[in-house]
This record gives C-alpha cells, structure tokens and sequence, in this order.
C-alpha cells in the first residue's frame, strides 16, 4: 500500500466523523425548530386565554406563565450550545485534519490551496458577524436569536399584561405576586445573558 492510499483510507475517519457530527447538529437544530413552534402554539393558546384569565380574576398565571416560557428557552439555549460545541469541535480538530490530508494527497501532484474547504465551520462565520456594517450587525440579532428570543418575548408579554391589568384595576400586589414577579426578572436577565452569550461564540 503506498502513501497516497494510506492517505485516502485516513481520509475516511475524519470525512465520516464530519458526516456523524453534521448529522447530529441537524438533529439538534430541528430539536429546536421543535421547541420554537411549542413556544408559538403556549404564547397562542396564553393570548387566547386572557380574557378569560382577567374575568376569573386569576391573574397570578400571567406571572406564573412566564417560569413555562424560561423552560423553553432554557431547552432551545440546550441545543443551542451543544451545536456550538460541535461546531467549535468541527473546526478546530475534524476539518483542519481533512484539510491537511488533502493537502498532502495533492503535494506530488500539483500544489493546491485546500484552506477554503468547509470553511463554513471556521469561526465568525455566524449572519450577525458576516455583516461588516456594525449597526446592520446589530440590527440583525433579533433575527439571528429568534428561535431563542420568542419565549422570553411571550415571558416577557406575560409580565407585562399582568402589571397592566394590575395597574388598570389598581390591583394592590400580594406577596405571592411580588415574589413572582422577582423571580421573572431574574429568570429574564439569567436567560438573556446566556442568550447573548451564545450568541457572541457564533
């Protein structure tokens, strides 16, 4: 067996190991495509509700919805981090490693530049980052975060029709309510951090 197909065969685990991860990340993508459409139908099903919420003067489930929504979020961040993290894998070991093997099966034969070969997986390749316009960069995010920022959107639309309603019926706040309505702030805060964070890895 000479070299080059000594090579070819070594070719084989890293392209499969690229195969079985791009596979994977695919699956973790519809995983929260999944979660993002669950997110739409929970905010539909709450809107719908409201009037009846309001008549049945249980207004505490506006403060108690948003905890719902969190979990979701907190499911779609999930994915969205293990797909960072196997996309982060991908460029630093799987694809340097195909790219220097097709480097040295093309070296007896004519030299040949294989840096541009899935360099999709390079880092800074996220749509917020490919818009060399900060201020359309910055624009872009709610875009680029959607699937993540629609449960904390219908969160945060929660906390606030249950402060409106409170402020409309001049509602005195229980303690109950006070302590749900902390608890979504930090539940808010906490999630969007992450949220950004994510976000600033792409």
């Amino acid at each position: 067996m000479n070299q080059d197909e000594h090579l070819k065969i070594e070719l084989g685990t890293p392209l499969e190991e690229y195969r079985q991860l791009k596979a994977e990340i695919v699956s973790n993508l519809e995983s929260g495509r999944q979660i993002a459409t669950l997110t739409l139908t929970s905010a539909g099903i709450l809107i719908a509700a409201a009037p009846y919420v309001i008549q049945s003067q249980v207004t505490v489930l506006f403060l108690i919805a948003p905890i719902f929504f969190y979990l979701l979020a907190w499911a779609q961040l999930r994915y969205v981090y293990l797909v960072l993290d196997m996309g982060q894998y991908l460029q630093k070991s799987v694809v340097p490693r195909i790219q220097a093997i097709l480097t040295e099966l093309s070296a007896s034969k004519h030299d040949r530049d294989f840096s541009e070969i899935m360099s999709w997986e390079l880092a800074g390749k996220s749509p917020v980052r490919l818009r060399k316009d900060k201020f359309l960069g910055i624009l872009f995010v709610p875009i680029a975060g959607a699937n993540y920022g629609l449960p904390l959107l219908a969160a945060l639309l929660s906390l606030f029709a249950f402060l409106f309603v409170t402020w409309s019926a001049a509602h005195v706040i229980t303690f109950l309510e006070a302590g749900l309505i902390v608890l979504d702030i930090s539940g808010l805060i906490y999630s969007a951090f992450w949220g950004v964070r994510a976000e600033l890895r792409r």
